[in-house]
């Protein structure tokens, strides 16, 4: 893997023309040769991955590996391959003579080309490899960067919001690992700062086991770039809407943004409380997300 650094050259136009020409000519067999090809193209601001000596059929094969990848660009000078986790043509760079790059979608693939990982039976957040005989493993590829990280709540009531990061999966509330907002909070949150800025892809939060697991309901999960906490003014990003209540006890509810969010501060924001005893409350929360790999071309 490259560091944030990626380099760029300028090649000629004939080995464009040669490259689509061998593409043209495998339509029938692999249907590779997309309508959405962008020559001198590049995508900027969603690359979780770069990947060097790669072809393009190779570098759709890594694309489809992962459950995040939405497309990817190549820069065919130096066979290097962007995966990103964004697939948007409005944010796409380039053009004029720099014929450097391609830029496809991997939902305009044949992914049955692509091999055994082209039916993406691997979880959003994980990437999936072929063993032998064609088995599939999934494996986690991002990390849940909210553990053990620096938190704070609209009130307290017993244990600390810290409590909701500590990795400790049980779920109840003898193992004090379960937070939930002082009595007659009306206007419940709870946040976790990530330390930098991330693309947020996914969210897990869960409910508490041994009691009371209706109160973990009607919630929205913002994301912000700086501490709404001092800035009231703070501009939110909605990653996701939680309409409805969690009545499975210990239930890990995953929620993936249904938006390009990227932040430092996730909060989780209670939206319909009830009654006195209606409190904001769960056991653990878990976020999932990448570090932009910032390409210079």
């Amino acid at each position: 893997m490259m560091d944030g650094t990626c380099r760029s050259r300028p090649l000629f136009v004939g080995i464009i023309y040669i490259c689509c020409q061998v593409l043209m000519s495998m339509v029938q067999l692999t249907n590779t040769c997309m309508p959405d090809l962008h020559y001198g193209k590049h995508l900027v601001g969603s690359t979780f991955k770069v990947i060097e000596k790669s072809s393009l059929f190779s570098c759709a094969a890594e694309c489809v590996s992962y459950g995040i990848c939405k497309s990817f660009s190549l820069e065919l000078h130096l066979r290097v391959c962007h995966l990103n986790g964004l697939d948007n043509v409005q944010y796409l760079e380039g053009g004029g003579n720099d014929l450097d790059f391609i830029y496809s979608s991997i939902n305009s693939w044949n992914k049955a080309t692509l091999g055994p990982c082209h039916e993406n039976p691997c979880g959003y957040t994980q990437r999936c490899n072929v063993k032998r005989n064609d088995i599939v493993h999934c494996a986690e590829f991002l990390p849940n960067i909210a553990k053990s990280k620096p938190t704070k709540a609209s009130s307290v009531a017993f244990y600390q919001p810290r409590v909701a990061v500590d990795g400790d999966m049980s779920a109840g509330w003898s193992s004090k690992s379960c937070f939930h907002v002082d009595y007659n909070d009306f206007t419940p949150w709870w946040q976790v700062d990530l330390l930098d800025t991330y693309v947020i892809v996914e969210v897990r939060v869960t409910s508490r086991q041994d009691c009371c697991t209706e109160r973990l309901h009607d919630f929205a999960l913002d994301v912000y770039q700086g501490d709404p906490v001092f800035n009231v003014n703070a501009i939110s990003q909605l990653c996701y809407m939680f309409n409805g209540a969690v009545t499975q006890p210990g239930k890990t509810v995953v929620m993936q943004c249904k938006s390009f969010v990227t932040g430092r501060y996730l909060r989780i924001r209670g939206t319909k409380t009830k009654n006195y005893g209606d409190v904001l409350q769960f056991c653990e929360v878990q976020v999932f997300g990448y570090k932009v790999i910032n390409c210079s071309v």
